[in-house]
């Protein structure tokens, strides 16, 4: 979760929660036309839900400038987010892991809402599927970025996913197949991140798998290597198509670029040369020219931040309530982000929350009685960046305490205070028939 520790991880949450019982809101939006969409995922089981669409009075939806300004969106964003506390209500009824994956909520007359239940295919391949496929059961997911980037453990090595869970990126993720496809087919896949399998769930290829996508950003230094790449991919007639320098790496086995759905094969190698001319060289002109002051975060799933977070079971009679560091934690980033000051502002709250710690800053307050404090204790763990960490993070903290409990010596520290120390007698305590 992009709002929380970075053990927070689905993994870990497997291990310390109820963590059947959690449902993890990965996506959403807002189209005018088609209505509110929320992609939930539970347990391995993705279930997208559409509602009717807002639209305001007064306002000309066509133009961008009105629709999309602050003052105007502030009242979408609590539209969208009321749904969304409807569907907090409805948790326990929700049906995951059934062949139906999408569903409608309807309001009723008495303004009370009901789901109808369907079932939808989205990604519809360009070509066969021509490595193998592996079931999203068969995959043990740990971090999600988003509805289409996700990450997760297969055969005991980590894995990329790219899942097309709706209609906008199910275009991409069968694209991306093709382009993967040509780049293996003309002997250009150490130029790309190895795409192991297709993923499927009930029957229906639903994404891709691929190596983790880690590298390191690129930087002017690295213009020679680049240049060269990309020279070499041309000469075998392919167009990469997006040259953006986000969708370039550098690894230590060499240069790989991204977003592969881009790809075409050209057989005319004169028409690929112009179109090379705007695509690739004018591109790579841009991206080393005299404005490239810095490195450029690349589009992997590993340098974002994660978008999802757990929705919170409700309480009711016939469920315990207890709490832990984890479900406190979850509760307070589903206050935040269901807040009126999230769908007030474009900036999040807890992002500026995260930059404060960063920067040192007090943790809770302002208040001079605080300041000892937020420099003394431990930082707060909140907004982490997306790229995990190791799982033992906690426990390096721990060993700032010493291991050996022994009294307090005053003469070894420059502070007047002079705490309890142990007195080194015994304590004679009566015993209960005494």
């Amino acid at each position: 979760m992009e709002y929380a520790s970075r053990d927070l991880t689905i993994r870990k949450l497997r291990r310390t929660t109820d963590f059947k019982n959690l449902t993890f809101r990965i996506g959403g939006y807002t189209e005018h036309d088609q209505g509110r969409f929320y992609h939930l995922w539970k347990n391995g089981e993705v279930l997208s839900i559409q509602a009717e669409p807002y639209r305001r009075q007064g306002i000309d939806y066509s133009d961008t400038s009105q629709c999309w300004s602050t003052k105007n969106f502030s009242s979408d964003k609590e539209a969208y987010f009321y749904l969304q506390e409807v569907l907090q209500t409805m948790l326990d009824t929700l049906q995951f892991g059934t062949e139906n994956n999408w569903a409608h909520l309807v309001r009723q007359k008495d303004n009370t809402y009901s789901l109808l239940y369907t079932r939808k295919e989205f990604v519809r391949l360009k070509c066969p599927v021509w490595t193998k496929k592996v079931n999203l059961d068969d995959i043990e997911i740990t971090r999600i970025v988003d509805c289409a980037l996700w990450e997760g453990i297969h055969e005991g090595m980590e894995v990329d996913l790219f899942m097309g869970v709706h209609a906008l990126w199910s275009q991409f993720v069968a694209a991306e197949s093709l382009g993967h496809k040509l780049m293996n087919e003309a002997g250009l896949s150490h130029y790309t991140f190895k795409l192991i399998a297709h993923v499927y769930k009930s029957g229906m290829i639903i994404g891709v798998m691929c190596e983790p996508i880690i590298g390191r950003r690129v930087c002017p230094t690295d213009r020679a290597a680049v240049f060269a790449a990309v020279a070499d991919i041309q000469r075998h007639g392919i167009l990469l198509g997006s040259l953006l320098p986000h969708d370039i790496l550098i690894t230590r086995e060499g240069v790989r670029f991204l977003n592969t759905s881009a790809v075409k094969y050209y057989k005319d190698h004169d028409q690929l040369a112009a179109k090379a001319e705007t695509e690739h060289w004018a591109e790579l002109a841009k991206t080393f020219g005299s404005r490239m002051t810095g490195p450029h975060t690349p589009l992997g799933s590993r340098t974002r931040d994660a978008l999802s977070y757990v929705i919170p079971r409700l309480p009711s009679p016939g469920r315990p309530v207890y709490t832990t560091p984890e479900l406190a934690m979850m509760q307070f980033v589903w206050s935040v982000m269901t807040s009126q000051e999230y769908a007030r502002t474009d900036v999040l709250p807890l992002l500026r929350f995260r930059d404060q710690q960063r920067k040192g800053k007090p943790a809770i307050t302002d208040d001079s009685r605080h300041r000892r404090r937020a420099k003394m204790g431990r930082k707060v763990l909140i907004a982490p960046l997306g790229c995990p960490e190791s799982e033992d993070r906690f426990e390096e903290l721990d060993e700032i305490v010493p291991a050996i409990d022994e009294p307090y010596n005053p003469k070894s520290r420059s502070s007047l205070r002079t705490p309890y120390e142990r007195p080194n007698k015994k304590l004679l305590l009566p015993r209960d028939d005494e």
